[in-house]
């Protein structure tokens, strides 16, 4: 048996989620989560509005979301990711973009609203007013 992809065309938007078990090549838009079981693509004028999770994700369009992939995220020179990514590895053509947090490793999945902590400023010395030693 052959391995099933899905297709959805550049003329073709859709309003709602996706949820696949196989491989999914997005060219139209998307306004809502995808899911996939295999690959997920979305090519140079697709737009994703939501959240894309599966195994190995490649971006050439742009999407307006968090990442989940559980194995590789591909980020072209024409892709862009405005969203917060969770993988495992990270590849980012020159040209590409990615605009949000990234969580690397395999750890948790990034969840809506989530966002790193705050780091807490390292103390700095006082500031003086006074003229140098020396009557400079």
């Amino acid at each position: 048996m052959s391995n099933p992809q899905n297709y959805i065309t550049e003329d073709t938007t859709i309003k709602g989620s996706i949820t696949t078990a196989s491989s999914l090549t997005i060219a139209g838009a998307i306004e809502g989560d995808v899911n996939a079981g295999g690959e997920i693509t979305v090519l140079d004028d697709a737009l994703v509005k939501g959240d894309i999770s599966g195994p190995n994700v490649k971006i050439l369009g742009k999407v307006e979301g968090r990442v989940n992939a559980t194995g590789r995220l591909e980020i072209s020179a024409t892709g862009q990711v405005m969203g917060d990514i969770s993988v495992r590895a990270l590849h980012i053509e020159e040209g590409g973009t990615l605009q949000g947090e990234c969580n690397m490793g395999g750890g948790k999945p990034v969840k809506p609203g989530a966002s790193a902590p705050t780091p807490t400023p390292a103390p700095r010395p006082p500031v003086s007013n006074l003229p140098p030693p020396g009557g400079g």
